[in-house]
């Protein structure tokens, strides 16, 4: 996932995947740079009766939201308390949740079904977020995904949050 505009720290195989659980990642758009549709699309061609089933769950309507078999939108907020219910319901944990109740059956069948996938599912996040990007990974790593790709990284771009502030704080006390 990215973390914070350095690099992209593991990558994905969507052909790999029986279950995918997008929260907030526009995967078939731009995401990470793009090119997962080919991937995606091998799994969403019928084979003996099954294809893969894709959930996401989005603030604003993107291509991935638009080809999943279930879309759900919701706030940014919400969607990190989704990792959260996500992640209790992968791990067996019980760390507290705000999640709207609204959302609270879809974000529950979601997890219950990638978590009966096991290797065949895997959750991507687009939420710009450290500790949502960990969730992320902690959860792929559990379910052991087979489309949670690790070996090497996948460079996206190459920044400095920290060097964008300073410039910022310099402009504004017009030292540049």
């Amino acid at each position: 996932e990215t973390v914070y505009g350095e690099r992209a720290l593991v990558d994905y195989d969507f052909s790999k995947a029986a279950t995918i659980v997008s929260v907030g990642a526009d995967f078939l758009g731009d995401w990470q740079g793009g090119s997962y549709d080919t991937g995606y699309a091998k799994g969403r061609i019928p084979q003996a009766g099954k294809m893969s089933k894709h959930y996401q769950f989005e603030a604003n309507m993107t291509l991935s939201g638009a080809a999943a078999d279930k879309r759900v939108p919701m706030t940014i907020a919400n969607q990190k308390q989704a990792l959260v219910k996500i992640y209790n319901i992968i791990t067996n944990s019980a760390i507290s949740t705000s999640l709207d109740k609204s959302f609270d059956a879809e974000v529950t069948k979601a997890a219950q079904q990638l978590k009966a996938a096991g290797r065949q599912g895997v959750l991507v996040s687009g939420i710009q977020d450290k500790n949502a990007q960990l969730l992320v990974i902690a959860i792929n790593q559990v379910l052991a995904s087979e489309a949670f790709v690790t070996s090497g990284t996948r460079q996206i771009r190459k920044g400095s949050n920290e060097k964008v502030a300073q410039l910022v704080a310099d402009l504004n006390a017009g030292n540049v």
